[in-house]
């Protein structure tokens, strides 16, 4: 089995390394990657420009800006303009139905899982499964009792909705921030990809850490716009708990290396001009 682990301190060089790892691999594809990124809003702007560029200039299949996948994860525009994770909520659950309709979101997006994860007949309520994670870290952020008390994945979602706020047990009953709902994603390919996010307070730091889980992971075509998302995401997380946000790991169950030597070679070749950030 091939694999390989990646350290790296921006969003772009942490794509960069992985996908080169994986053009030097038989096949192009590795199982069980991780790929750690210590400042997943910084990016070098002359290799997001190439990616960019590149991926409209596709003649046959051109690929969506890397903004608009990082908008199925996480609505940065939108979420600029709101103080709160209630008007956050509010605002994209009102968008939700009308964001839907495009093919693409058939099965609904992955923030609407975040923020409307579907209910039961019993509880009928979509579940903001962020506010509940937000709430707790900021309950027990004073506290160096609790390290991983936010797993995800491992319950439904629904299953506490009504006691959520109580304290939080050893077995983090009420934590998950799930996106796969087993009685809808029935197909086999596509939607979800992304199976769960998983979030760890360093109290020593007050910093909390973004793990997340992708069964599938496109390289060119969504993980340049994943990494950016998830970097949101933990930062707005950490922004309404009154945290400072920390490192974003990524693993992938089968990740894949979609694009040509030619189009490698030239984001490789990006990273050699003078290098300009991009921050949160």
């Amino acid at each position: 089995m091939h694999t390989f682990t990646v350290d790296a301190p921006d969003v772009s060089r942490a794509w960069l390394e992985a996908a080169t790892h994986l053009s030097e691999i038989p096949g192009r594809k590795a199982f069980h990657t991780v790929v750690r990124i210590a400042s997943p809003l910084q990016e070098d702007l002359h290799l997001r420009a190439e990616l960019d560029r590149l991926r409209a200039a596709r003649s046959k299949e051109p690929l969506y800006p890397i903004e608009t996948v990082v908008n199925t994860l996480f609505p940065a525009k939108l979420a600029a303009t709101c103080s709160t994770h209630e008007e956050l909520t509010d605002r994209y659950r009102t968008l939700y139905p009308r964001l839907r309709e495009v093919r693409r979101n058939a099965h609904g997006t992955y923030f609407g899982r975040l923020v409307a994860y579907p209910g039961t007949p019993e509880k009928p309520e979509p579940v903001d499964q962020l506010a509940r994670v937000i709430h707790r870290l900021d309950k027990l952020r004073s506290s160096a009792k609790w390290s991983a008390v936010y797993e995800a994945g491992t319950a439904h979602v629904t299953d506490d909705s009504e006691t959520w706020e109580e304290e939080p047990q050893e077995t983090a009953a009420g934590t998950e921030a799930v996106i796969r709902a087993a009685a809808l994603d029935t197909q086999t390919l596509d939607f979800p990809c992304l199976s769960h996010c998983s979030f760890q307070l360093d109290g020593s730091t007050n910093t909390v850490h973004l793990a997340a889980y992708y069964r599938s992971h496109y390289m060119f075509d969504r993980a340049y716009g994943n990494y950016l998302a998830l970097g949101h995401l933990c930062a707005w997380v950490a922004r309404h708990a009154g945290l400072t946000p920390g490192t974003l790991t990524v693993m992938s169950g089968c990740a894949r290396l979609d694009c040509t030597k030619s189009e490698l070679g030239t984001l490789q070749h990006a990273l050699t001009t003078p290098l300009f950030r991009l921050g949160a």
